[in-house]
């Protein structure tokens, strides 16, 4: 079956589904699988990875652990 075949099949069979635990499962696993990005190889970056990654990053930040810098440090850095 080819990609458009399936998708139509899914479809069909998704509008067709009454049983809400099926369908909620069906929204989690495509939120899961939700692509929101890539990184610097390439690699895809999920939804919830990067959702994730932003929450550890506002903890550190609001413990005072997140290392920072102002406009300044980046620009002589980047001039070195």
């Amino acid at each position: 079956m080819n990609s458009e075949a399936l998708k139509i099949n899914l479809t069909q069979r998704i509008l067709n589904l009454t049983d809400d635990k099926i369908l909620y499962k069906i929204s989690r696993l495509l939120d899961k699988e939700n692509v929101v990005g890539f990184d610097v190889n390439g690699n895809p970056i999920y939804e919830n990875e990067y959702v994730n990654d932003i929450n550890s990053a506002l903890n550190l930040l609001s413990e005072g652990k997140l290392e920072t810098y102002s406009s300044e440090e980046v620009k002589r850095k980047i001039l070195r």
